[in-house]
C-alpha cells in the first residue's frame, strides 16, 4: 500500500510540475521562433555568408544554407542536414500565443543535437546547437528514481513508525488467541492509538476475570451437584433389593456423566487451554480404547493393522474423543454387523475412522450433528448431545478437523483427520 501511494502521488505532483513547466517552455519556444525568424531576416537575401558565419560562431551553432534541397554552404564544410527530426513549428504556437512571426521555423533534433530550420523564399537554413544534451534516461527518470526512492523510504519509516502500535495489538491478539491472558501491550506516546492499547489491556484483564469467576463457578456448582448425587448413590446401596434398584444407579449415573460432559464441553470451548501432549504408540492407544468396551469383540472390526507410530497428542482427550465415536457408533448404527475401525496415513494427515451400518443421518440434521445438545429427533437413545461437540473441539485443538459422512440407509462414517506432524516417530 505504501508503495503504491508513493506512486501515485508522484504521478500526480510529477503531471502538474510538468504540465506547469510545459506551458512555460512553449512560450519560450514561440519567442525562440520570433527571434530565429529576425537573425535569419538579418542575413539577407541571397544570404550574407560572412555574416552567417560571425553569428554561427558566436551563438556557438553549426549549420547550413540549402537552395532547391542542395547545399550551397555550410559551417563545417562536412556539415549535412540527414537525420533531421521536426518536432514543433511557428505557424502552430504562434497562432496558439498570437504573436506574428513572419518567417516558417520548426524546432528538432538534427543526430541527438538541438536543432531548427528557418525558411526564407527559396532557401531553407538548418542549424544546429554545438551541444549534446544528456539523455532522457540520465536528464529524468535516474533522478525522479533516485527522488521516489528516498521518497518512499522516509514515507516507509515514518508510517512504521506511526503504525507500530498497531503491530504490537496484532501479536497480543494473536498471543491471546493462543491463550496468553498474562501479557499486556506496551504503550508508546499518548495519541489515540496508546488509548486503544490501554483499551485493549483492560478488556483482556476483564477477560481473566470473568474468566476466573466463571471456572470458579463452575467448581463450586460442579461440588455442590455430586455430593448429593454421591449422598444418592450411598442410599441406593443401602436400600433393600427391589425391580428400580438398578434404574436408580442409572439415573445418578446418568447425572454424574452429564456433569462431567459439561465441565469438560466448557473447558474445550474456550481457546485459553493447554493440551497435555504425551508420547503414545498407536496400536497399545486403540488397544486400550477399545479393551474398555463390554464385549468388545462382538461389536468391532479391526479391518486393517494400525501403523506402529509415536504420536504427539494429550492422550486423556484423544481417548475421550476415539471412545465417543465408537460408542456413537455402537449405541446409534442399530445394525447386526459389527462397525469397522480403521486407521491409515497419507502423505499429509493421519486419519482415524469409525464405520457403522445404520440407517445413516439426514442431511439436514448432518449439518448441525456438532452442535452442543442437538439430537437426532429419530433416536430415543440415553444421551445429553455432547459427545461429538467435545470430540470436535479435541480435535480442533490439536489442530485436525472432525469429517462425517453417511448414507441413508447405507451407514455413517466418522474420521479424525489430524496433520502428519503428531507423528514423531515409527517403530
Amino acid at each position: 500500500m505504501v508503495t503504491v501511494f508513493t506512486i501515485a502521488l508522484l504521478m500526480v505532483i510529477y503531471f502538474v510540475v510538468y504540465l506547469s513547466f510545459t506551458e512555460q517552455d512553449t512560450i519560450l519556444d514561440t519567442h525562440e521562433f520570433y527571434y530565429y525568424s529576425h537573425m535569419v531576416e538579418s542575413w539577407g537575401l541571397p544570404p550574407d555568408t560572412t555574416k552567417i558565419l560571425e553569428d554561427l560562431k558566436n551563438l556557438k551553432m553549426i549549420g547550413g544554407i540549402y537552395f532547391e534541397d542542395q547545399k550551397i554552404w555550410s559551417f563545417p564544410i562536412d556539415f549535412s542536414k540527414e537525420g533531421y527530426l521536426e518536432y514543433s513549428d511557428s505557424k502552430y504556437l504562434g497562432d496558439l500565443y498570437d504573436i506574428n512571426i513572419t518567417l516558417y521555423v520548426t524546432f528538432g533534433d538534427l543526430n541527438r543535437l538541438p536543432a531548427a530550420t528557418v525558411k526564407n523564399g527559396e532557401y531553407k537554413y538548418y542549424l544546429a546547437i554545438d551541444y549534446e544534451s544528456p539523455s532522457e534516461l540520465m536528464l529524468r527518470i535516474v533522478p525522479a528514481s533516485i527522488l521516489t526512492l528516498i521518497f518512499m523510504v522516509i514515507l516507509f519509516i515514518f508510517i512504521r513508525r506511526y503504525i507500530y502500535p498497531i503491530k504490537l495489538m496484532k501479536h497480543r491478539i494473536f498471543a491471546l488467541e493462543r491463550g496468553d491472558l498474562d501479557s499486556t501491550i506496551s504503550i508508546h506516546g499518548e495519541d489515540e492509538l496508546a488509548d486503544l492499547s490501554k483499551t485493549i489491556n483492560k478488556l483482556i484483564y476483564d477477560i481473566k476475570s470473568l474468566l476466573i469467576k466463571k471456572q470458579n463457578l463452575l467448581a463450586d456448582v460442579s461440588h455442590e451437584l455430586r455430593s448429593p448425587l454421591s449422598r444418592m448413590q450411598l442410599l441406593i446401596e443401602m436400600l433393600p433389593a427391589h425391580k428400580n434398584t438398578v434404574r436408580l444407579r442409572n439415573e445418578v449415573r446418568y447425572l454424574e456423566q452429564i456433569i462431567s460432559n459439561l465441565l469438560l464441553s466448557d473447558k474445550l470451548s474456550i481457546p485459553y487451554k493447554n493440551l497435555e501432549l504425551s508420547e503414545v504408540r498407536l496400536p497399545d492407544f486403540v488397544d486400550r480404547i477399545i479393551a474398555r468396551i463390554p464385549d468388545s469383540s462382538s461389536k468391532i472390526q479391526v479391518t486393517r493393522d494400525f501403523p506402529d507410530v509415536i504420536l504427539k497428542i494429550d492422550s486423556t482427550k484423544m481417548r475421550i474423543a476415539f471412545t465417543n465415536l465408537i460408542e456413537n457408533a455402537l449405541k446409534y448404527g442399530r445394525s447386526s454387523r459389527l462397525i469397522q475401525i480403521t486407521c491409515y496415513i497419507d502423505n499429509q494427515y493421519f486419519f482415524f475412522n469409525v464405520r457403522d451400518f445404520g440407517q445413516g443421518i439426514d442431511t439436514e440434521d448432518l449439518k448441525r450433528l456438532t452442535e452442543p445438545f442437538f439430537r437426532v429427533a429419530k433416536n430415543k437413545k440415553d444421551g445429553i448431545g455432547l459427545g461429538l461437540s467435545i470430540t470436535k473441539k479435541i480435535v480442533s485443538a490439536h489442530g485436525g478437523e472432525l469429517l462425517i459422512n453417511s448414507t441413508l440407509g447405507n451407514g455413517s462414517m466418522f474420521s479424525v483427520k489430524l496433520p502428519i506432524s503428531i507423528i514423531i516417530g515409527y517403530k
